[in-house]
């Protein structure tokens, strides 16, 4: 790392090949304060090394996020780990992992086995918590090392020369206490959220298909294709290489990635101009988009007018239906897309066979009564994401401050 001679450095601090630090911490290459253990797959084929009592992990049963969460569904025999490259990693060890999904990191409470796409630290007499939001920080960092032809990854070589910031270890257990008070929040918050989806679903389940109806509406169902609640478009995309179509667009153009948990969608990654949406599909403002290629069936209200590209159809709907019952319809009866679509190598849902889908609709009093019930449910769950977010970013900033040593802790 090159240093600016013409820094500030703050009193108390000096500069280093990792930044500016406390002149109380010091700059440790990771190899020199722990141990690292590697990982590998017993045979599958040898009904001897499986169904035993350790547990033997993969990386997809890391999160992202959460460091404390690993889920635990596969167990190996000693005689696994005897003939085979995975080995026992001692408790309060920290697994990294390094091939397939770099970036996730966890720390493990009990006696575990990896697969090879590990590499496990064992921390010596430093905080393993501590650590593992350390390295989690330098994820970007660690995956920049990409090494590999078919899959990708980084060596122990990499992790063991990475240079990190070490405080002394009282503050390091004070940061790591603060850090897990924030993911204990956030934690919470997405259980939270998780049981009020299942509320929302259970009364979706109730509402939807009549099995609980409001009292003033008694009136039978009546069947309609989705071609009859309005008109179908499908979107298209404008050919990126004419500028006009894109700079300084005021027309949200929807792709797949920007449908996502929220129901409405007021702006996208990227935006069309007028020249643009000429060239395109115009949709008019409170259209229904619901991805018909790849991702069947997300779906989501564009609230203002705009586009779409060719994933997505769009519904128009007329003044006979409720776009938001619609949009909680297609939510509840989303596999039934699914089911719909080509199975080959991409999953595609045509236009034709979209709009001749059939479904039940109560008549459209009764669908604004729906809708009204399911909203209240869905803006709750929005409001509590929306804080969830709010909590991850502040974590974020909360780590960048921390690790870096730009704000102290009293150990």
């Amino acid at each position: 790392m090159k240093m600016d001679k013409n820094l500030h450095i703050p009193q108390g601090y000096r500069q280093t090949e990792v930044g500016v630090i406390p002149d109380d911490w010091e700059v440790v290459r990771l190899g020199k304060i722990g141990n690292f253990i590697g990982g590998g797959t017993p045979s599958t084929k040898i009904k001897e090394y499986w169904n035993g009592s350790i547990p033997w992990v993969s990386s997809s049963d890391l999160t992202e996020e959460n460091i404390y969460q690993i889920h635990k569904h596969r167990f190996i025999t000693d005689s696994a780990i005897g003939k085979s490259a995975t080995k026992k990693v001692p408790k309060n060890s920290v697994l990294i992992v390094s091939r397939v999904g770099v970036g996730k990191v966890a720390i493990n409470k009990d006696i575990i086995c990896t697969s090879q796409d590990f590499q496990s630290l064992i921390p010596g007499n430093n905080n393993c918590i501590f650590l593992a939001y350390l390295i989690k920080d330098k994820a970007k960092l660690l995956a920049s090392y990409n090494q590999g032809t078919s899959i990708k990854g980084f060596v122990s070589s990499d992790l063991k020369n990475l240079q990190i910031p070490l405080p002394p270890k009282q503050e390091q257990q004070k940061i790591a206490d603060i850090l897990t008070t924030w993911d204990n929040a956030i934690n919470q918050q997405t259980t939270l959220i998780e049981k009020k989806q299942q509320l929302k679903k259970g009364l979706m389940q109730q509402l939807l298909t009549a099995k609980t109806r409001f009292s003033e509406f008694s009136d039978d169902w009546k069947k309609s294709k989705l071609n009859d609640c309005g008109e179908v478009i499908t979107g298209t995309t404008p050919s990126t290489k004419i500028i006009k179509y894109y700079a300084n667009g005021i027309y949200p153009w929807v792709t797949p990635t920007d449908i996502a948990d929220y129901k409405n969608i007021y702006n996208s990654k990227k935006s069309l101009t007028e020249a643009g949406v000429q060239k395109g599909r115009f949709i008019k403002k409170d259209s229904l988009l619901i991805t018909c290629i790849a991702s069947i069936g997300k779906n989501a209200i564009l609230r203002i007018d705009g586009s779409c590209n060719q994933q997505i159809n769009a519904i128009t709907v007329n003044k006979k239906f409720n776009v938001d019952f619609l949009y909680y319809l297609i939510e509840f009866k989303k596999n039934i897309l699914i089911s719909y679509a080509g199975q080959g190598g991409m999953m595609v849902l045509n236009k034709n066979d979209f709009s001749n889908l059939i479904f039940l609709f109560p008549q459209l009093q009764e669908q604004q009564k729906i809708a009204q019930a399911l909203t209240l449910a869905n803006d709750e769950i929005t409001k509590l994401q929306t804080e969830s977010t709010l909590l991850k970013s502040q974590k974020k900033g909360l780590m960048q401050k921390l690790l870096t040593g730009k704000v102290r802790v009293k150990a």
